[in-house]
């Protein structure tokens, strides 16, 4: 019996290491075809990228065999930054159509050359390597994570890239070349909040609703952490907010910050988000709306449908001043409200619309300055007096005020309002 079992077992082995072998050997195999199959997805997407990029590169060839001066933009048209990205591509538009009625540039007209990005990180890599091949400035996108992933990825290059560049660390990711179209974020955050602390001296306890997944929200929120204790405030609770949340998150959200028992709430977060939390905040407890400090980047009209007269009370900052009273920002006001394409009331533009203007306008200067045109455009591709020019510039005229960049950051004046009822009212002119 001991040996018949013996003969079994020694029967059995050779059978067992063949399974064996041949399950190690479909299981290759099948890796072979993963590999094989993702290679194939990469190569694809590779390709796909680099036809972007070169369609996008001979377009704007196009322009200029045109013999017009190209004003380079990455538009963000569709996704997630479609509400502001339309918005801003029609003031690029319009500057250069303000441009071109006043004669254009040494001889040449001006002419938007956009692509859309799709708020889609790695198209707008492809689409910015593609115009940096041929255009010596760029202009967008308009928001902070996709010009952050730019400057992260990019191939060195000398294109000037006016784009989000609003806090510090994102401007040395791309120095000299990245140039922040819009004056730094962090400080007007902590500047609104440290107006909005002064005039309400019974809150000091708050809730802090922020969007980790932006970066310009995450290094706000880490400076906050450190500086608000110096301004008599303390954070109980900070709240991650997902891009994109249903109403159900929405919920969820308010009920995180109702459960501090907070004195007050403050809000990092985008248009459409914050006002869906706010109206939640204000249905269930919080009557005063001086209770509650906002952002400029839920400025805009999905923020005024949203919350509507819960707005009474609420302070908010901006990057410029809707009600401001100078011609040529009020014929630009009459002309947004009657083009169809933009939602809401002029008052409830977003903030990069006067931005915007003020980088087209500029990038019209630098052109009249060096005498670029159509037939010598590109000799100054990569030019260090141009770069120098945007990154440490002179005082220029803005539609509002005159600005200037200083090591890329541009220095221009905040703005800061309280709501009276549904209309945001500066503090500089409140009786």
């Amino acid at each position: 019996m001991h040996r018949l079992g013996q003969k079994v077992h020694q029967m059995k082995e050779p059978v067992s290491g063949s399974c064996w072998r041949l399950v190690k050997m479909k299981r290759k195999i099948w890796q072979a075809f993963v590999v094989a199959g993702l290679m194939l997805f990469l190569s694809r997407t590779a390709v796909q990228r680099d036809l972007q990029a070169s369609a996008f590169q001979e377009k704007i060839e196009q322009c200029l065999k045109a013999g017009e001066l190209p004003i380079v933009v990455l538009s963000q048209e569709s996704g997630e930054y479609e509400s502001i990205g339309k918005s801003a591509l029609w003031a690029a538009e319009y500057a250069a159509a303000q441009v071109n009625k006043n004669g254009g540039v040494n001889g040449c007209n001006v002419r938007i050359v956009s692509e859309n990005t799709g708020s889609d990180n790695s198209k707008a890599l492809s689409l910015y390597q593609g115009a940096s091949r041929t255009a010596f400035a760029v202009l967008g996108p308009v928001d902070a994570p996709e010009t952050v992933y730019i400057a992260q990825n990019a191939e060195k290059n000398g294109t000037v890239h006016l784009a989000a560049y609003s806090y510090a660390e994102s401007r040395q990711l791309m120095a000299p070349y990245g140039i922040s179209y819009m004056s730094d974020s962090e400080d007007g955050e902590l500047e609104e909040v440290r107006m909005w602390g002064q005039q309400n001296p019974d809150i000091k306890n708050i809730v802090l609703y922020t969007m980790s997944q932006d970066e310009s929200k995450k290094n706000t929120t880490k400076m906050f952490e450190d500086t608000l204790s110096d301004l008599g405030l303390n954070i109980l609770k900070i709240v991650d907010v997902k891009p994109g949340a249903d109403e159900m998150d929405d919920s969820y959200y308010a009920i995180q910050g109702l459960n501090e028992n907070a004195d007050g709430y403050v809000f990092l977060i985008r248009g459409r988000e914050c006002a869906n939390i706010l109206v939640k905040l204000r249905q269930h407890g919080i009557e005063e709306g001086r209770r509650i400090s906002v952002s400029f980047s839920a400025y805009g009209s999905e923020f005024f449908e949203i919350a509507g007269n819960m707005l009474d009370g609420v302070s908010i900052w901006n990057k410029f001043d809707p009600f401001y009273s100078g011609t040529e920002w009020q014929q630009l006001l009459k002309d947004y409200e009657t083009d169809k394409l933009n939602a809401g009331s002029a008052e409830q533009m977003p903030s990069p619309v006067a931005d915007y203007y003020d980088a087209v306008q500029a990038i019209c200067k630098c052109y009249e300055e060096f005498g670029i045109t159509s037939e010598n455009y590109e000799k100054f591709i990569g030019n260090e007096d141009m770069v120098q020019w945007f990154y440490n510039s002179e005082f220029l005229e803005g539609i509002q005020s005159d600005f200037r960049w200083q090591k890329g950051q541009k220095i221009t004046d905040y703005q800061f309002f309280v709501f009276e009822g549904e209309t945001p009212v500066n503090r500089k002119v409140r009786p």
